[in-house]
């Protein structure tokens, strides 16, 4: 299928052009930073910003289906009225010039389907759990709960959700089948509500929470793009929302923090104006539309859920993914990275990095490589295991001695649409402890840089025939 895709850097749109690409569609994107995208061929991403018509004639032979997410992040800043203006054009503006430009599209020409984000701002508060009696009880679960027919609300962010899906849903005259996404509070790795919590209880911390696991978002993505029947609204919230002192509980637990700390309205309500409101707000949103549709869950409670995602959290690790688009087959790319002589083309010149020796002739499975380099100036040896061979597939690379605690580097090679998805996924953990914590920026800086490098010089290789 041919999809063309817009807030594809995203929290959600990053993972999920992933997923796509693997599983064989060919991916376009309307992206304001195209250089953020170098898992798609450059000749797929159109740049584009939310006060512009896309030229969408620029896609040959058109495409199947839109799947549109962008919009800037919503508690991202203070909410003063610049801001709110920014939120309002990149979700209302930006919506209604896509639909323009699907609109003067031949009716013959244009996708059958559009998926369009939107939010469950889009209804009214909920009585936190304070105000409701028997509060365990299941008849009280569904009461003061809202379902994708239940009203809308009142306020900015509701009028925001509401005109955003007004605009989307101009799709339906056109002939597309659209769906809407009502979206909870994300859960994710590095991002979403993980990253902008800690073990800290917001107010009097019984509020409704109505939260999803990403991978779920990106599952409902994919069964919205199979089920042909699907059309309108649905909530993605996970079945079981929480209060958000019991969601400050687990996740506190399973990150390993002691005790949790109180947040009091008053002081959130002058640190964050009226942010706060969307912030200490109680919704509870429940996906009754969204079960009905045959959709199932693979994270529906929250315990299970928090330990996946943080089951491999460590105060010291850290985790690097980076991927990228070559138009050469997956066999011709792997030769290449299975010589261990490459690999100092590969690294930036600043490293000084030289092989010294390798245990065997050809790499395999077992393979020790010893190598040197230097670190801002200093000198350091590094002993490499290769402890997983896949011919053509992947491989696996870790320290044995070196300038890190730990480090494991996955390579993978993925046939796509066009070529061979190279993909690196890192976990590093520094050394020192506090002092490794201290120095993380700088390191997390390095890596960033050496892979950034990486990606150029293949690049590079690629149009001079040498890879």
């Amino acid at each position: 299928m041919k999809i063309l895709m817009t807030g594809a850097t995203g929290l959600i749109g990053k993972p999920l052009v992933y997923k796509l690409l693997v599983e064989g569609h060919e991916i376009f994107a309307l992206s304001r930073s195209p250089h953020k995208l170098p898992e798609l061929p450059e000749e797929n991403i159109i740049s584009w910003t939310d006060d512009k018509i896309p030229e969408l004639g620029l896609i040959k032979g058109g495409f199947d289906a839109v799947i549109h997410l962008a919009g800037e992040g919503i508690a991202d800043k203070k909410w003063t009225k610049q801001r709110k203006t920014q939120l309002w054009n990149s979700r209302v503006n930006g919506t209604k010039n896509l639909i323009t430009a699907i609109s003067k599209l031949n009716p013959n020409d244009r996708p059958k389907l559009l998926i369009s984000g939107s939010a469950i701002g889009y209804y009214p508060l909920s009585p936190d759990e304070s105000n409701q009696a028997d509060s365990q009880s299941k008849k009280t679960q569904s009461k003061n709960a809202f379902d994708e027919n239940s009203p809308q609300g009142n306020g900015f962010l509701s009028e925001l959700c509401q005109n955003w899906e007004k605009e989307a849903n101009i799709a339906n005259h056109l002939g597309l089948r659209t769906v809407i996404l009502r979206t909870g509070l994300v859960l994710a790795k590095g991002g979403g509500v993980l990253k902008k919590t800690g073990p800290v209880v917001l107010g009097n911390g019984k509020q409704w929470m109505s939260w999803i696991h990403i991978q779920d978002i990106i599952e409902f993505i994919l069964f919205a793009l199979k089920n042909e029947t699907l059309h309108g609204p649905f909530n993605l919230t996970s079945p079981n929302p929480v209060t958000n002192s019991e969601y400050t509980k687990q996740a506190s637990s399973l990150m390993g923090f002691p005790l949790t700390l109180p947040a009091p309205s008053t002081v959130l309500a002058l640190a964050l104006g009226e942010l706060s409101q969307a912030v200490l707000g109680s919704q509870k949103v429940l996906p009754k539309k969204t079960v009905q549709a045959g959709f199932e869950f693979k994270y529906p409670e929250l315990k299970l859920a928090l330990t996946d995602l943080l089951k491999d959290h460590s105060f010291i690790k850290n985790t690097f993914h980076s991927d990228l688009f070559v138009p050469l087959p997956r066999s011709q790319v792997f030769n290449f990275f299975s010589l261990a002589e490459n690999l100092e083309i590969l690294t930036p010149p600043w490293l000084n990095f030289h092989i010294l020796k390798k245990s065997t002739e050809k790499v395999q499975t077992g393979t020790l490589i010893d190598y040197k380099l230097k670190i801002h100036g200093v000198p350091v040896k590094w002993k490499t295991l290769i402890s997983d061979w896949n011919p053509d597939y992947s491989f696996v690379d870790n320290q044995l001695k070196g300038p890190y605690k730990k480090w494991h580097h996955l390579h993978t090679f993925t046939d796509v649409h066009g070529g061979t998805l190279i993909s690196d996924h890192v976990t590093f953990e520094n050394p020192g402890w506090i002092f490794g914590k201290l120095i993380d920026p700088l390191i997390k800086k390095d890596v960033t840089q050496i892979f950034n490098f990486r990606k150029n010089k293949i690049k590079e290789l690629v149009a001079q025939g040498k890879l």
